[in-house]
């Protein structure tokens, strides 16, 4: 695979839009259940939304396992349920919807067969389970098609690689820095929002001699897929710093170049 192709395919995935809506479901004659939970074997719960016909009756299931927030697949997904596929669109382990720790390719095997044999044994599957999608939910298919869950028919992996060594992380033995931190970069934004919901206490930084400073949270407003945070400075021993509206400031500049100085008296 090119740079050229790794960009296109990085393009594409940044343009993943939240589309997902019950009224959409409904307009089109669907069920559509959300963050329906999926216990892993080792007690991890995975969140998936899962789109059917409303027809009696037993279909062949859809499934593909992303980090990149689920709600993205919404419009394939009610366009398949449409045409008589149960459709499941799953957050994979310690992305959005999904508990457990974001550890990328390690839970994939496991998490992969337990999800597909979870997706068969479903009282409107027909007991084949097929896996589709590109990039990392390329691979996802691939870690888990290696475990050889006895119900996953088929899978259709895009825009992946079966060698990470070769013609994507690296390139002619040569490790691709551009794209390794334009992809962790992106995904680092849930990670964050993940660890501030549980992370919330104020953080005291004492700096050389007698400043202290203390950073506390002052508003938060955090959701699935974002959300904003601010913060108050307190300061003790007189640091010289003042507060403004939006803005930290002091007689030493910003606060990052404060940190490097003497403290000011």
């Amino acid at each position: 695979m090119t740079p050229s192709q790794l960009a296109a395919a990085a393009a594409l995935l940044c343009v993943l839009v939240p589309a997902r809506t019950t009224a959409a479901a409904d307009a089109a004659g669907i069920v559509l259940d959300t963050n329906v939970a999926v216990k892993m074997r080792d007690g991890v719960t995975l969140r998936a939304d899962v789109y059917r016909p409303t027809a009696a009756g037993r279909f062949p299931v859809l499934l593909e396992r992303t980090p990149y927030n689920k709600d993205g697949e919404a419009s394939f997904a009610v366009n398949a349920a449409g045409r008589g596929y149960v459709v499941i669109i799953q957050d994979v382990r310690g992305r959005y919807a999904s508990e457990g720790e974001w550890y990328p390719f390690k839970h994939e095997s496991n998490d992969g067969y337990d999800t597909v044999e979870w997706a068969a044994a479903l009282p409107y599957a027909d007991g084949r389970v097929g896996m589709f999608g590109g990039s990392y939910v390329g691979a996802t298919q691939m870690l888990t098609a290696i475990a050889h869950p006895p119900h996953l028919a088929g899978i259709c992996p895009v825009v992946t690689a079966s060698n990470y060594h070769s013609n994507w992380t690296y390139q002619g033995g040569a490790f691709e820095q551009w794209f390794n931190e334009s992809w962790t970069s992106g995904l680092t934004h849930d990670t964050f929002i993940r660890q501030l919901r549980t992370r919330t206490n104020a953080v005291t930084v004492t700096q050389s001699g007698t400043c202290n400073y203390t950073i506390a949270p002052t508003t938060q407003s955090v959701g699935t897929s974002g959300g904003s945070y601010s913060t108050a400075v307190t300061t003790t021993n007189g640091c010289g710093w003042t507060r403004r509206a939006k803005r930290r400031s002091s007689s030493c500049g910003t606060l990052r170049s404060c940190r490097r100085r003497s403290p000011v008296r």
